[in-house]
């Protein structure tokens, strides 16, 4: 391909294939310094010693080779230059993107169950049961657009994604359009990289300033900032007035009934997802099926066949004793899923860490939690990147006077404590992990699974 198949530029020069990261650089490649918070016109001159054969960039770049071509606005460019490289893989297909604070990875999953449809987001890219892992929950255009590829040449009609908001913040995504944005909710979290909630806030929107339609949670006091951001939108929610209004809820420990409203008429289904928090999920993905066209009827049907989504309050052992794996690392969700079992088991022991290098803030807020909803709780690694885990630990117990826990930073071993002392009809919550395959220890991402932990200590 030339440069000008792709830029509206009177170049013939050639290129193999698109980078953003100049380490991926060879020669014969186009170099793109797209991403991040940083200027990154420094690695323009790296990229170009090794071989690429052109750049393109939005900055100012001294060039007496006549290989680095200027662009006005970047954000905007580099959706049309993957689209022509790819040859437009969304045309035919609807891109659907989730964002909030918790919840992402349940509708964009369940979500796409009902609709058959590939997946992109914490969980990695899910498409016909084949799973690749992403380097991040929402990862770089590159990345997207060559998911993207793959699900046109299978024939997709919809494809769901996180969109996460420290994705626009790093410059990931681009003017990248959606065709329906989903809001679930927004809480105090991720200040960390975003620095102020404001800041973070206005990452959350930009998903809906660049959807066609916006589906809103009607309840949350962020309602009208989304609304503003859309170009048009559909709310759910217990409000009245809301399109999809949630009418009530009746939770079990096996499954979830719920009862909603929606154009006059009420409807009541029965889901196996847990917990209150999971209602609004469910609204939010029948008010997007409705929105997309389907009738009713076709979207329960559909729910007949949704599946647990991994790693979210997920029952992974029920005998003598239960076990739990949950992704529960807010302060929000960790209470949530802490106060639903609760409801039905007052003998809960949690196995709970923090990350390292991020989340300072919430660390003793996690730990309160821990210790006051269960009957023991042990504290132990959760990718602690560059920090001690032990210090972690000592800041998520620095507000407590509490006795009820146990120091265990091997999280292998933790787990193993937890079921050793497990008493009959105790229930043991694994949170933070979820599914992830990993434990981030500096920079390196070494192989760990919460379930297969389980699985290698009881022998299931």
């Amino acid at each position: 391909m030339q440069i000008k198949d792709i830029l509206d530029k009177d170049s013939n020069i050639k290129f193999n294939n698109i980078v953003l990261n100049s380490k991926d650089a060879k020669k014969g490649d186009l170099f793109i310094p797209y991403g991040g918070i940083e200027d990154r016109t420094m690695y323009i001159r790296d990229a170009l010693a090794k071989g690429c054969s052109a750049v393109i960039t939005d900055k100012d770049y001294e060039d007496d080779i006549g290989k680095v071509f200027k662009v006005s606005n970047l954000d905007k460019e580099i959706i049309h230059i993957f689209n022509k490289y790819y040859d437009y893989p969304l045309r035919g297909m609807k891109l659907i993107g989730v964002t909030g604070t918790d919840g992402k990875t349940t509708v964009s999953s369940v979500l796409s169950n009902l609709l058959e449809a590939p997946s992109l987001g914490t969980n990695g890219f899910i498409l016909n049961g084949k799973v690749k892992p992403l380097s991040n929950t929402t990862p770089p255009i590159d990345m997207l657009y060559k998911c993207f590829k793959e699900a046109h040449d299978a024939k997709c009609k919809h494809i769901v994604m996180e969109a996460s908001s420290e994705a626009y913040l790093t410059r990931r995504l681009g003017d990248l359009p959606f065709d329906i944005a989903i809001f679930t909710n927004i809480t105090k979290d991720h200040l960390d990289k975003h620095k102020t909630f404001e800041n973070y806030l206005e990452c959350k929107l930009e998903l809906f300033k660049h959807s066609k339609i916006g589906i809103l949670n009607h309840d949350s006091k962020y309602y009208y900032d989304f609304r503003d951001a859309s170009k048009e939108s559909y709310s759910y929610g217990y409000k009245r007035g809301s399109d999809l209004r949630i009418i009530s809820q009746r939770l079990y420990i096996d499954k979830s009934i719920i009862t909603f409203k929606y154009q006059n008429k009420k409807y009541k289904l029965t889901y196996p997802l847990l917990g209150g928090f999971n209602v609004y999920n469910i609204a939010s993905i029948i008010l997007t099926m409705l929105v997309l066209g389907y009738k009713m009827e076709d979207i329960f049907e559909r729910f007949k066949n949704v599946k647990q989504v991994k790693g979210r309050m997920d029952i992974v052992y029920n005998k003598d004793f239960s076990i739990v794996i949950d992704y529960a690392h807010t302060t929000n969700s960790t209470t949530s899923v802490l106060k639903f079992f609760r409801k039905w088991n007052k003998n809960i022991i949690t196995i709970v860490g923090s990350a390292g290098g991020r989340y300072k803030e919430k660390r003793k807020e996690i730990g309160k939690v821990a210790l006051k909803y269960s009957k023991k709780v042990i504290f132990t690694m959760d990718d602690p990147r560059y920090e001690d885990p032990s210090k972690i630990i000592d800041d998520m117990l620095s507000s407590t006077t509490r006795t009820n826990y146990l120091k265990i930073i091997d999280r292998e071993e933790a787990i193993k404590k937890a079921i050793e002392i497990a008493k009959k009809g105790d229930l043991i919550l694994i949170l933070g992990k979820g599914g992830d395959s990993y434990m981030l220890v500096e920079d390196k991402k070494l192989p760990y699974s919460d379930y297969e932990t389980v699985e290698k200590i009881l022998k299931m």
